[in-house]
């Protein structure tokens, strides 16, 4: 249950914009970092061809020489050598091989530098160690006893060579993996004696070089995405809730305000003066609100006047028709009344028929205005009902037959039983039949409603006057039905209409 909850509230707007936010910034950033590092690393990694070209191994021994020479000939001209000032130098050291400024703002410097891996040994001239850098290959023990001539391949006859002043760089350096693993012994010579001070050994294990960049940028991605996640994702999530509470908050209103439409109620408009996309839907809708608003008042105003007029056509055709021949025969019978008193009781007699007959074709307009409520009961009871008393009142034989059973809507029910009072009002005024058979059945996906009588039929070719089976017709097609008539003159006729049920 609540991993559902968890999904619904993840498919609204406001946590779809929040997390696309967040997804942005976090996105954004990483490629900034990633183009920005990219860029830096091109500049500061050592390019390939540049093993060849420039770092040979005379210009590896000159660049050690000539940044560090400096620094280790007053230390090693010592008598007797500070050994906590050569461990603290040594501490110090790094192996740093490319140096790039970014960004200099007076005394203010950023600066990025890149450094190999590997480890130094400072050795007196007798080959004793006086201090070491980053070595995983002598420990701190060592300082102070001859270097054990086997850590590295070699390096008896490079050290050697250093410690008699040799200056060959062949002798020099030793190569143990081309363009990756290499040391060099480069000699510390006083100057003004040219007597060797002490020899400086330097192992390079890997090196930053233009293979390493994809690999360094994969590292720092992901130490990046991390980073993000924790920061930046944290402030684009919460700049994201800010926004899209306020933007969720807008469409709600423009719910809320468009659900009161759908009950009928257009006593308010949506409000939304921000100005954008939203505010112009807003104001469509409110537009379309008040349109809609007239358009059902004219709509309302022309049913009644068409409900005005056909009533006034069904009083006119039937009703009046009756009560003026009634008044007509009550007038004849008051005339013949003195003279001729059977003739009088018969004009009388048919007079209560047509007064009887128009009272019944009231009774069939008062149900076609104040039709029974269709909620609560089924509706095949409601239409049972109605068929058992009009068979009452007309004393035509009617009989329902029900197949199958579906909750119809409101207006599909209303349009079958005006149309079911319709059709079996023509059956009583025109047809004089005998028998009325009525079915209703209930498919999947729609409703059949057919009324068939035995009386006379008629003509369908023929011109007709009325509108009753054009107002069935038109009712059965508002609702997207297709509503059929079959009669043949002394065939009787069947009125049949099918409505989809969506």
């Amino acid at each position: 249950m609540n991993i559902q909850r968890i999904k619904l509230n993840f498919r609204r707007i406001q946590w779809k914009l929040t997390l696309s936010y967040t997804a942005v910034t976090v996105g954004s950033l990483l490629i900034v970092v990633l183009v920005f590092g990219y860029l830096l690393f091109s500049r500061s990694f050592i390019p390939l061809d540049m093993y060849d070209r420039a770092l040979t191994p005379s210009e590896w021994i000159r660049i050690i020489d000539e940044n560090s020479g400096h620094i280790w000939r007053p230390v090693l001209s010592q008598d007797p050598l500070d050994t906590q000032l050569i461990s603290a130098l040594m501490q110090e050291s790094n192996l740093q091989i490319t140096s790039y400024e970014i960004l200099q703002i007076g005394d203010f410097q950023i600066q990025m530098s890149t450094q190999a891996q590997g480890s130094a040994f400072l050795i007196d001239p007798d080959a004793v160690l006086l201090g070491i850098f980053n070595s995983k290959l002598v420990s701190e023990d060592a300082i102070g006893q001859p270097l054990d001539m086997g850590i590295l391949p070699g390096l008896e006859g490079s050290l050697t060579a250093a410690l008699s002043g040799e200056d060959d760089p062949e002798q020099l350096f030793v190569t143990l993996e081309p363009h990756e693993r290499f040391y060099f012994s480069v000699p510390i010579v006083d100057e003004a004696s040219q007597k060797v001070l002490g020899v400086a050994i330097i192992y390079i294990e890997s090196l930053p070089t233009a293979n390493d960049i994809p690999t360094t940028m994969w590292r720092l991605a992901g130490q990046s995405v991390l980073i993000l996640l924790l920061a930046v994702g944290v402030i684009g999530t919460l700049f994201g809730a800010w926004t899209a509470s306020g933007m969720a908050s807008r469409l709600g209103q423009v719910s809320q305000v468009t659900d009161a439409w759908s009950h009928g109620d257009f006593s308010d408009f949506i409000e939304d003066p921000v100005g954008d996309e939203i505010s112009t839907l807003a104001d469509r809708l409110n537009h379309m609100a008040e349109q809609l608003q007239q358009f059902l008042k004219r709509s309302q105003e022309m049913a009644v006047s068409e409900e005005r007029n056909r009533l006034a056509r069904d009083l006119h055709d039937s009703a009046k028709q009756e009560a003026l021949a009634a008044s007509f025969h009550l007038g004849t019978a008051l005339t013949l009344f003195e003279r001729d008193s059977e003739s009088a009781k018969s004009h009388l007699i048919e007079a209560d028929h047509l007064v009887d007959s128009v009272r019944g074709e009231l009774t069939d307009l008062i149900h076609e205005l104040r039709p029974p409520s269709m909620n609560g009961t089924h509706f095949d009871e409601t239409i049972n009902e109605y068929i058992i008393d009009w068979a009452h009142q007309t004393g035509v034989e009617a009989a329902l037959q029900v197949e199958g059973y579906l909750d119809l809507p409101l207006e599909i029910k209303q349009a079958i039983y005006r149309i079911m009072q319709e059709a079996l009002a023509n059956v009583a005024r025109h047809s004089s039949a005998l028998k009325v058979d009525v079915t209703l059945s209930f498919g999947e996906n729609c409703v059949t409603f057919c009324i068939r009588d035995d009386g006379v039929g008629f003509d369908l070719q023929q011109p007709h006057n009325g509108m009753g089976l054009d107002s069935m017709r038109e009712r059965v097609e508002s609702l997207l039905g297709d509503f059929a008539i079959e009669s043949e003159p002394g065939q009787g006729t069947k009125v049949c209409l099918t409505i989809p049920i969506e």
